[in-house]
């Protein structure tokens, strides 16, 4: 089976895999990013995240105010940092299966919307449920291009193992109940956990890439490790007729 009937009719995603010359050049544009908002944030404290990069968050987590230093909006890459991910060969083995995309704007930041997340260790609260991206669409404003489909590209930066995503196989051919609850000025998914059935956790080891259906019902897992989990993904609009 190829990846587009993988996407739309067999497990619902794909796998990639960066280099390692793309990891650590990626790497370097989300640390530093994430130093930038820190030192910006909080400048008395920037010697104590000099010495711990990204993947060691956890570590000085306790000197600042988590949840409300990491909106989506501040992990959301600059117009400079995220136009570097144009020139990297992953993109373009993406071209080679999907044709010219785009990248979406759903926020209106002005720039294509790529951003990374952290998760430290043993916080069941850094990790999200279980949903479709399909959901938010439907839920809130969908400004999807006429002719245009959505997928989702999820990047692993800093895993270990099976600490990574967890998908139900197929579950884009298949309907879910749920409701949804206003957070953050929107409304958001909330999933009957009674439905759940086959989830699996994906071997996640950075580098890897996992490109998945907007239907595919996913989600975060807890992270077991003993390190930061650092991911990044962005949604294309490719054309319909990519997925025919």
């Amino acid at each position: 089976m190829n990846k587009i009937s993988d996407l739309k009719n067999g497990k619902g995603y794909f796998e990639l895999k960066l280099n390692q010359m793309e990891l650590k050049s990626i790497r370097t544009i989300v640390n530093s990013h994430y130093l930038e908002n820190l030192k910006e944030n909080y400048p008395l404290k920037k010697h104590i995240f000099k010495k711990n990069k990204i993947q060691n968050y956890h570590k000085i987590s306790k000197y600042i105010d988590h949840k409300k230093n990491w909106p989506m909006r501040a992990r959301t890459l600059p117009k400079k940092k995220a136009h570097k991910f144009f020139k990297f060969n992953f993109i373009k083995e993406l071209k080679k299966i999907f044709g010219n995309f785009k990248i979406s704007d759903e926020y209106n930041i002005g720039h294509e919307e790529i951003y990374w997340r952290i998760v430290r260790p043993k916080q069941k609260t850094d990790v999200g449920p279980l949903h479709c991206d399909k959901w938010f669409w439907d839920l809130n404003k969908d400004f999807t291009p006429k002719g245009k489909l959505r997928v989702k590209c999820w990047i692993s930066l800093w895993c270990k193992g099976l600490n990574g995503l967890r998908v139900y196989p197929k579950s884009q051919l298949k309907k879910f109940n749920y409701s949804y609850e206003k957070r953050d000025g929107e409304k958001k998914p909330v999933f009957d956990l009674k439905q759940k059935k086959k989830i699996k956790k994906l071997n996640c080891k950075p580098g890897t890439i996992i490109i998945f259906n907007d239907s595919l019902l996913h989600g975060g897992s807890v992270n077991n490790s003993s390190q930061t989990r650092v991911s990044i993904e962005f949604t294309m609009f490719v054309n319909k007729k990519a997925l025919n």
